[in-house]
């Protein structure tokens, strides 16, 4: 027997069924039409867009759906853009996440990867488009335990400076002595 068959079989039957139930969100109702209702209950809109969580991109909640033998997953997602797995709740948190959440799951997802996970010259321009920046930046140094005083726009300015000066030639180096006698003179050299 096909697979169409009995799938055919199962459905004659459920609808001959006169104490057939329907299983649904609020209950267990009575079968009025005497055949199985299936309803979906899918947390996000299949046509909203959503951020991936690694990527930063922006895509189409169902394209992020994975299918299986049995089905579309519903514990696991999948990237469009970048092709990384992540759990679905993950890409449910990002719809509702600030700055300073996402933040706080960076870090914890540090620790399994997350950096070596991520392209970060895309991530970081991506992160810039969302105006997440500035709060993420001080959120994910303040959870590192890293010097706060400085905010990131500060550290930016730091960072071009030092840029330009390494670029000018001008290094703050010491300059290494000529004669190795001048560095350790109690070492008698023959």
């Amino acid at each position: 027997m096909s697979l169409d068959h009995k799938r055919y079989r199962m459905q004659e039957h459920a609808r001959r069924d006169p104490h057939q139930m329907v299983l649904k969100n609020s209950g267990i109702d009575k079968n009025p039409r005497l055949y199985t209702v299936v309803e979906s209950s899918m947390e996000i809109n299949p046509k909203k867009k959503v951020t991936c969580p690694f990527c930063l991109g922006l895509e189409g909640f169902r394209l992020f759906l994975v299918s299986t033998k049995k089905g579309i997953s519903r514990g696991m997602a999948k990237c469009p853009l970048c092709g990384l797995s992540f759990h679905m709740k993950s890409l449910v948190n990002m719809a509702k996440w600030t700055a300073k959440e996402y933040a706080d799951w960076v870090f914890e997802y540090s620790k399994a990867g997350f950096w070596a996970k991520v392209k970060f010259d895309t991530w970081k321009k991506r992160l810039f488009l969302m105006g997440w920046t500035n709060d993420f930046w001080d959120r994910y140094k303040e959870l590192k335990g890293e010097d706060t005083d400085e905010s990131y726009t500060e550290h930016l300015d730091r960072v071009q400076r030092e840029e330009a000066w390494r670029k000018a030639g001008k290094t703050r180096r010491r300059p290494q002595p000529r004669n190795p006698r001048e560095v350790t003179p109690w070492i008698c050299y023959p």
